[in-house]
């Protein structure tokens, strides 16, 4: 039986052989740039990542093409580091100077360090590295290359970088060259410089000694070189700034003691027409540096001790915007740096309320001018686990609606929150534009996220509180910007623009002590709700 079932299953009609699967649909072509502006971004986007990681894309034409229209989506999604990937696909295929298109290559990175990047002075050195490479393989590309140095001549770098890349125009640039400082040599000034000022911050009682801040104040953009040198033969560890065509003001000390935060002295010694100052620090001194425009500031942040790690709120700084001669928004009859300090005073009273154990500390006490920078200043010092600059948003232009806002430090193509940041860092939407990418990544991604968190938590409870006295007051969302007094804040830190000054309703309200009361409420609310998360 078993012999017949298997006689009558072999017997059945053959199957029809299967049917070949159908060839896999072939991606559409890559748009052109003229079609990349009326593309949909995720079709843009697709396109561009399909030529990225396509075999071809170290080929000169193909690196070509696909930078072009990333210098589209780089106007279009311009948080997505399209301007970088771009500079990263050129680079690549300038590096054979055999291979056929590696010139234009190379003429197409130098156009974008100079018209998309804003960097002319990296512009200078691509175009003069190929001009010296392509010299011979490619004559007419390296005359081109050439002829774009003239127009390029006020960010020429110095005639020691140039001689090095004389002697090997094949060697790479330095990987590790900071950003900053070659902005500032982009922005620097043709005439000499005087270094006005050197303050240190969080070297008093107040400051505990952990963390200091030195502020090298210009009064103009100066060119300059960080430097690192090791301790030896009795000489301490240092690192130096080494200012190019610059001299000390007449007030500014040659040697100031400083003994906190791992900094145990700064030193300004003039050279001919150069001034170097140089920084000793401890062993294991931990130090960063960044620069602020407008006034020209070199700021030097010098710590010691384990990094910051997640615990319990036990510092929190609160930051009342402007003061002094600085008053903020106006309107109404009305100022800004008034009700910020009123509010902030509010919110500490609050805070040791509602959280005793904890120490609320602010950054002015009265009717004084603080810097931007002396404010994160006194946050690291302190060790803070978390930092609060409080301000009162107001319009330059017709606005329907007022609200508020709680931005934290981060890149945005948002127009209004630009003009927003240069308003409160007191300095042009240009300025802000140029810097904003190199300030923001001071800040690290977990930072961010925490300092998201934050600003989330305090947006809810003081949107929720200022609505039981004005129940029209709007949301303007958690959003991000670059504002000054957050750049170099170790810990999670907020800007919140608690209501519209120029709002005539919101005005209103901010005159009568019940609505600021409720703002600190919501405020505080937030706060320690994020401390208990």
């Amino acid at each position: 039986m078993a012999a017949l079932v298997s006689a009558v299953v072999g017997c059945g009609t053959p199957e029809a052989p299967a049917e070949p699967d159908p060839a896999p649909e072939a991606a559409p072509p890559p748009p052109t740039v003229d079609e990349a502006w009326s593309t949909p971004l995720p079709q843009l986007r697709a396109a561009v990542e399909r030529l990225a990681a396509a075999e071809t894309i170290e080929e000169p034409a193909a690196a070509r093409e696909a930078a072009g229209l990333a210098r589209v989506l780089s106007v279009r999604d311009p948080e997505g580091g399209w301007t970088d990937r771009a500079r990263e696909w050129l680079a690549a295929a300038a590096e054979d100077r055999e291979r056929d298109g590696a010139c234009a290559a190379a003429l197409a990175l130098a156009r974008l360090e100079a018209r998309d990047a804003s960097s002319p002075r990296a512009a200078y050195l691509v175009a003069f590295r190929a001009s010296l490479r392509f010299a011979s393989s490619d004559r007419d590309c390296a005359r081109a290359a050439e002829a774009m140095l003239p127009t390029l001549s006020p960010w020429r770098p110095s005639e020691a970088e140039l001689a090095a890349i004389r002697a090997d125009p094949d060697a790479p640039g330095d990987p590790g060259a900071d950003p900053l400082a070659a902005w500032a040599a982009d922005n620097a000034a043709a005439e000499a410089a005087t270094l006005e000022a050197l303050l240190v911050y969080g070297h008093d009682d107040e400051g505990g000694g952990a963390s200091v801040r030195v502020v090298l104040s210009f009064d103009s953009v100066v060119a300059y070189e960080h430097g690192e040198a090791p301790a030896e033969a009795g000489r301490p560890r240092q690192t130096w700034l080494q200012l190019a065509t610059c001299a000390p003001g007449e007030g500014v000390a040659r040697e100031l003691p400083v003994d906190a935060g791992g900094l145990a002295r700064v030193r300004v010694e003039p050279q001919g027409g150069a001034t170097r100052v140089s920084f000793e620090l401890a062993d294991d001194a931990r130090f960063s540096s960044f620069v602020l425009p407008d006034p020209f500031r070199i700021v030097l942040d010098v710590e010691v001790g384990a990094p910051r790690a997640d615990g319990p709120v036990e510092v929190i700084v609160l930051d009342p915007g402007h003061g002094g001669d600085d008053f903020g928004a106006r309107a109404f009859g009305l100022r800004e740096s008034d009700l910020t300090l009123d509010i902030a005073q509010r919110v500490r009273t609050l805070l040791r309320r509602r959280m005793p154990g904890v120490r609320v500390i602010n950054t002015r006490e009265e009717d004084v001018l603080v810097s931007l920078e002396a404010r994160s200043a006194l946050a690291n010092a302190v060790d803070a686990d978390l930092f609060m600059s409080i301000h009162l948003n107001a319009a330059d232009e017709p606005v329907s609606r007022g609200g508020v806002t709680t931005f934290v430090l981060d890149t945005s193509d948002d127009a209004q929150a630009a003009r927003l940041a240069a308003r409160e860092n007191r300095t042009s939407v240009a300025q802000v534009s140029s810097l904003e990418r190199l300030l923001a990544s001071l800040h690290r991604a977990d930072q961010v996220e925490a300092s998201r968190a934050l600003a989330e938590h305090v947006h809810e409870s003081t949107l929720a509180a200022g609505r039981r006295t004005l129940p029209s007051l709007h949301d303007r969302g958690v959003r991000s910007a670059l504002f000054y007094v957050l750049v170099g804040a170790r810990m999670p830190a907020v800007l919140l623009e608690a209501s519209f000054l120029s709002m005539e309703d919101e005005a209103d309200a901010l005159r009568t002590s019940a609505y600021r009361q409720a703002l600190a409420e919501g405020i505080a609310e937030g706060v320690a709700r994020w401390a208990d998360r």
